[in-house]
């Protein structure tokens, strides 16, 4: 082997990387900078550990569940790049097997990023209002789920909060009104007649 294949040896990635199998996306996907930003940034429960540190031989956390916790960490307008890359990765491993609850969680992260970014990316409303729609598609799988697994009344649901009041604010109050009722339906929580009675006061006005 000569100096020059030694050049381009690829470091060693261990950690939750190497046991989610996602070492090929952490080293050909990723820039240096990148990897450099999400090893600098991302540090859970205050932390030291590194992703691709130590090993690994047994975890709960799924590659969706992995990415969703990821996300959040790049939210700042500096580090809002790398959540997008973070997002887009993720949405390649959605499948028929994924849990619906790692996907209501992963287009709810994706809503986050791109709201903010609703009045400054040129497109960054569109985008946000297509996370919702994705959620929203979701959410019947995830209302099962979440019964299933942790019993009692559903949780708000944010896709449908924030497109709701994205329609509402576009005077589309028809349209809004048909969204809410739409959530209620499934059970989600939240303040669904109130939204309902204004847009339908408004509409008549």
């Amino acid at each position: 082997m000569g100096i020059f294949d030694l050049l381009k040896r690829k470091p060693k990635v261990n950690g939750i990387i190497k046991y989610l199998k996602l070492e090929d996306w952490w080293l050909n996907e990723l820039t240096e900078e990148d990897r450099q930003i999400i090893l600098y940034t991302y540090s859970p429960m205050g932390g030291e550990g590194s992703i691709v540190d130590g090993e690994i031989k047994s975890s709960s956390q799924t590659q969706l569940h992995f990415f969703c916790g990821l996300i959040g960490w790049f939210s700042k307008p500096s580090l809002r790049h790398i959540a997008y890359k973070l997002i887009a990765k993720a949405e390649t491993l959605i499948d028929q097997q994924s849990d619906p609850l790692d996907v209501h969680f992963l287009y709810g992260s994706k809503l986050e990023v791109c709201y903010k970014d609703r009045d400054t990316h040129p497109n960054g409303l569109d985008l946000a209002i297509k996370a919702c729609e994705q959620q929203i598609e979701n959410a019947p799988s995830a209302s099962k789920a979440f019964i299933r697994k942790c019993g009692g009344d559903l949780p708000a649901h944010k896709g449908f909060q924030q497109l709701a009041i994205v329609l509402e604010k576009q005077k589309r109050y028809d349209e809004a009104i048909s969204l809410c009722e739409k959530a209620k339906s499934q059970g989600w929580a939240g303040d669904w007649d109130k939204r309902i009675e204004r847009c339908s006061k408004r509409a008549r006005a």
